[in-house]
């Protein structure tokens, strides 16, 4: 593919404008269809899974800093802009920008329903997209078979999700789903065991709970946890026995250790490369 580069100086350039409102607002992203990336690492993630770049901007320093990557880029895009790190600043909300950016179509989900022994993990109402970010990365690492987020949850392709997922938003089978409570009734209708994150009369230790031989567990909201409708639809409430005063966990470690008990004992973990990275 023949790469046009041309050079963009100018805040009002529409390529900008659009590349700016789709940092900012979710409507405008899912409207467009389409995202913004930010950073080396995401875009070579994002293009490694299959998502081939609308445009690209890039700063001269993040040209210099990161050529083969973006040798790597501009084979899969036809339109590559050279920006001055001003405008650099307007497309990112870090500190330090890396000085490469890639407009990029939203995926269509990869989730294609549920199965029997599957391993899912499903997020109500949550706020925090580090959190969101948080549990794809561990979705990942521990190869669950799917993430459902009830459609008030933080965006999946806002930047604070794609960074703190490192990727996964890329990889994992994710799905938003309208109806959370129609969501639990088809995973039990299919003979799918459904727990509820909750401290809960008559609540199991997670230990107790069947999870390796498959099922899914629902996670709420940080500060008000599942509502009761919720948590009655479920086929019982789980709890990760604790020490110490902390009445709760964070909801992304909650999901790291509900992961970890899904999949404990099994070969994939056992297995698995030392050189992997904490």
């Amino acid at each position: 593919m023949a790469t046009i580069r041309l050079t963009i100086t100018s805040r009002e350039n529409r390529y900008i404008k659009e590349a700016s409102k789709l940092l900012a607002s979710r409507r405008f992203r899912e409207q467009q269809g389409l995202f913004l990336v930010e950073g080396a690492r995401l875009c070579q993630d994002a293009a490694q899974s299959g998502i081939r770049p609308l445009r690209l901007f890039t700063t001269p320093q993040g040209r210099e800093r990161y050529p083969e990557i973006l040798a790597q880029l501009e084979l899969l895009t036809s339109e590559s802009y050279d920006i001055t790190p001003e405008l650099a600043k307007k497309l990112s909300d870090t500190a330090a920008p890396q000085g490469i950016f890639a407009v990029c179509p939203i995926p269509q989900s990869s989730f294609s329903g549920f199965r029997a022994g599957g391993r899912y993990l499903l997020l109500n109402s949550l706020q925090d997209p580090g959190n969101i970010g948080a549990i794809l990365r561990t979705a990942e690492a521990f190869a669950l078979d799917g993430v459902l987020l009830s459609k008030d949850c933080p965006d999946l392709y806002s930047s604070k999700v794609l960074r703190a997922a490192m990727g996964g938003v890329f990889r994992v089978k994710a799905q938003v789903v309208l109806d959370v409570s129609a969501a639990i009734d088809g995973m039990r209708a299919q003979g799918i065991l459904v727990y509820a994150a909750a401290l809960h009369r008559n609540a199991l230790p997670i230990t107790q709970a069947p999870l390796k031989e498959g099922g899914a567990v629902i996670i709420g909201n940080e500060g008000s946890g599942l509502p009761e409708d919720l948590i009655e639809k479920c086929t019982a409430a789980v709890i990760i026995p604790m020490e110490g005063r902390a009445e709760s966990l964070n909801a992304a470690v909650a999901a790291a250790i509900i992961a970890w008990e899904m999949r404990r004992g099994e070969s994939v973990l056992e297995n698995a490369s030392t050189s992997n990275r904490v």
